[in-house]
């Protein structure tokens, strides 16, 4: 199995020794040149003792029935929406144990491949954390529209197929678009 890739985003954790990227929902630092490993954690932080920890300990996360891992999106629009002046985006590289959901994936491990300029400007204090992140981890800034296209260089997208639809406008719509598309190719 291919590495994936995935888009999240961070927070930018302003530690002592520099800029660093974190999680934005739990105290995971992200260290420069270092791949995160996942940890089951519980709402504390501590490792967790969950069932399915308790019962299979010698599993590594992310576990089905369990909320650890690493977390990223299939799709760049979705973490482009994620973005504020708090959270910067990015791609990733994921490997190891992968949770595949419709939405995104959790993984085992990742690193950060790009940063990205969300579609809206950028005050000049977050532009400028934004530089001294992209220095401190060796990473490229991308506009957010070409960090997809840069991604998918390392990377596979796992994204499942779209769910069929019980609409049956959807359904039309889309067998209308083929009937037609085979008729003008002739």
């Amino acid at each position: 199995m291919s590495p994936a890739i995935g888009f999240r985003v961070w927070r930018i954790d302003e530690m002592l020794t520099g800029p660093r990227l974190a999680s934005p929902h739990r105290y995971a630092v992200w260290l420069p040149g270092v791949a995160l490993k996942a940890e089951c954690q519980d709402e504390s932080g501590a490792p967790a003792v969950a069932k399915p920890h308790r019962k299979q300990p010698e599993l590594t996360p992310p576990i089905e029935d369990c909320m650890c891992g690493i977390y990223a999106y299939h799709e760049a629009n979705q973490m482009i929406e994620a973005i504020t002046s708090r959270l910067v985006g990015g791609a990733v590289l994921a490997w190891g144990r992968l949770t595949i959901h419709q939405e995104g994936f959790r993984s085992e491990f990742a690193r950060p491949l790009a940063l990205c300029y969300p579609p809206m400007f950028l005050p000049g204090s977050a532009a400028s954390s934004l530089a001294r992140l992209a220095k401190v981890y060796s990473l490229p800034v991308l506009d957010a529209s070409h960090i997809a296209v840069f991604a998918a260089e390392f990377g596979e997208s796992y994204r499942p197929a779209a769910e069929p639809s019980d609409d049956w406008t959807e359904r039309l719509a889309t067998s209308v678009r083929r009937v037609l598309g085979t008729w003008f190719r002739g």
